[in-house]
């Protein structure tokens, strides 16, 4: 048995509240026949929406479609925003956390590698600014705050070299750790969805 066709109706009269809703559907291109028929047989009738879009009319066409491309890069663009936000703020966290005495052990071992593996997660190439710019944030932090301790004397001075820059290589292979796991966190359940 076939299926009857489908009779065209005119479309359904719409009060200005629901065209107001569906002509941005309509606009970009996503609303169904129906819907677009319903909203410019409204248009043709309704000054006050017309003047939402004066384009619409018998002979206009549809709005373009928005550029694939360009909605892509500003998403990244916003998300590279985002994670130059949290690297700031976790570095930050985690200068400040070396120097509590309650939290230094865990909270030191566990945010730069948690900062350089989600930035990692998140994509882009920004993870490969981390592992140094924690060290020389370290390095420099550790220099200014701990002149105080090291005698005044060139060996004095050469240990306070030297413990900073351990310091920020502690700091560097954290941050590689932490990218390290992420990567293969992000291998095995790239590998799972398969």
């Amino acid at each position: 048995m076939s299926e009857p066709k489908k009779i065209h109706e005119p479309p359904v009269a719409l009060p200005c509240e629901i065209c107001r809703d569906l002509l941005p559907l309509v606009q970009d291109g996503v609303a169904s026949p129906e819907s677009e028929a319903a909203v410019r047989a409204h248009l043709q009738t309704c000054e006050a929406c017309r003047a939402l879009w004066p384009e619409a009319g018998e002979e206009s066409t549809l709005a373009p479609l928005p550029d694939d491309e360009k909605v892509v890069r500003k998403l990244r663009d916003r998300i590279n925003g985002w994670l130059v936000l949290f690297i700031a703020f976790g570095l930050i966290w985690g200068m400040a956390s070396s120097r509590s005495n309650v939290a230094s052990g865990l909270l030191f071992v566990l945010i730069f590698p948690f900062v350089s593996g989600f930035t990692y997660w998140m994509g882009g190439r920004v993870w490969r600014v981390i592992p140094p710019l924690a060290a020389v944030l370290w390095t420099v932090f550790n220099l200014v705050d701990t002149r105080r301790y090291f005698v005044p004397e060139t060996s004095g001075t050469v240990a306070w070299i030297v413990s900073a820059l351990v310091g920020a290589a502690v700091v560097a292979v954290l941050c590689l750790i932490g990218t390290l796991a992420a990567a293969l966190l992000k291998y095995a359940f790239g590998g799972m969805t398969k």
